[in-house]
Order: structure tokens, then sequence, then C-alpha cells
């Protein structure tokens, strides 16, 4: 027969664990934030000298020094200012066609087949497309910079890639997964990365907000990046 003593003891245990399991997710969803704001997509002398990677800045300021979330490589950086240019893009879906405008980098290069998440400066709407154009005057080019580009023709495709950070307390892996644009990603729930499923706890939509509230969900055409954890085994399991 169990003592009162135990099933107190029991009970306090129990209750203890949860408590630490709360205060710990709402820690990692702050930090989470937090980070979020200080990470960077820069290049890495290291591992990525060609293609901008995820960084973590570890000092701001005029003389700024990050950290490659890839290879781990900690380099100093220089954020050159970036003009921005209004392009038209022209969306065809089947037999329809839609007229947007975004604003993107003048010196980011598109060439065509590439895929990328249009924004519509005026309505909001996103569309994830598949470049099959590139007008640049009254040339069609197979490649070229923004500044240089009239209006890009695109086909509305289904899937598209998105960003995902798996964390560990100081450990962050990056990823990417590909999706249809309408799939929710659910705050509490599982998002299954290489056969995995890690639990998500935090969503950075495009423009900037975060959800994290479990239950919040976003689709993943509108999904900046997508925060999960590495479970943490205790004593008692999973928690």
């Amino acid at each position: 027969m169990k003592s009162k003593y135990f099933e107190f003891s029991n009970s306090f245990e129990y209750a203890y664990m949860g408590l630490f399991s709360f205060f710990r997710y709402t820690i990692f969803n702050v930090r989470i934030m937090l980070e979020e704001e200080n990470e960077i997509e820069i290049k890495c002398p290291n591992c990525s000298p060609a293609d901008e990677t995820w960084h973590e800045v570890l000092k701001p300021g005029q003389s700024p020094v990050a950290k490659c979330m890839d290879c781990g490589h900690t380099h100093s950086y220089r954020i050159p200012r970036v003009k921005m240019k209004t392009v038209k893009i022209i969306v065809s879906n089947m037999e329809d066609s839609v007229v947007m405008q975004t604003l993107l980098p003048e010196e980011e290069r598109f060439f065509i087949d590439d895929e990328f998440v249009v924004e519509d400066i005026n309505s909001g709407d996103v569309v994830p497309i598949m470049i099959t154009v590139l007008e640049c005057g009254d040339k069609r080019k197979p490649s070229a910079a923004v500044k240089d580009i009239d209006t890009i023709w695109g086909r509305a495709i289904d899937e598209i890639t998105v960003k995902v950070a798996i964390q560990q307390r100081e450990i962050t892996d990056p990823a990417e997964i590909k999706v249809p644009g309408d799939f929710k990603f659910v705050v509490g729930q599982n998002v299954k990365v290489d056969g995995k499923d890690y639990p998500i706890v935090s969503i950075k939509v495009r423009g900037g907000s975060f959800r994290s509230k479990e239950g919040d969900f976003v689709l993943a055409k509108k999904v900046k990046r997508v925060y999960a954890k590495k479970p943490i085994y205790g004593r008692r399991g999973r928690y």
C-alpha cells in the first residue's frame, strides 16, 4: 500500500517536470525570436563563397562578425547597401494569367527555370512560380540581373522550398524541404526532415511576424522559416 507521502512526492515530481517543460518551451521560443533578429544570410568564405547561407551575428556594428550555421566558421563581413527595384511579374496558371508587382534587389540574378516566391506589393498575394521568360527591353535572355529586367514571366507551381532550423540547445542544423504551397505548418505539430519528425515551436512569416502559439498555422508559401527542436530525452522519456 502506497503511503500518502509517496503519492505526494510522486505528484510533486510530475508537477515539477511539467512546469520545467513549460518554462523550457517558453524560453526556447523567446530565444528563437531573439536569435532570428540576430541572424543574417551572407556568403561564407569557408564553405559557401558563391551562395549565401545563414549566419549567427556574434558582433553587430561597424565591424560585424558572424558564425556560419552550416560549418561553424567565424568571420567578419560587410553588408552592402541594397537597391531595390519594382519588377512586373506575369504569372500564368493553366489558361489564366495575372499581373503582379514585387520588389527585388537590383543585383540579384535570375535564370530561366529558377523557382521563387512572388509577393505582390499591391494585394499582398503570394504565389510560387517557375521562371519561363526574362524580358529585358526588347530581348529575352536566359539569365539577367534584376536591374536589367523589365518583366518576369512565370508559371505557377505547386511545390516550394521551405527553410527549417532544427535546434538543440546552442546547436542549429539548417535544412530545406519541398512541400505544396498550400501546405499548413502548425505550431506544436511535427515537421518531417530526412525521414525524422521534429516538433515545430515557432514560424517566421514573410514580412517579419512570428507565430509561436500552439495551434497557430501558416501556409508554406507565406513562411520565411520554420523553427523546430530536437527532442530531449530525460529519465522519464521525451519532454
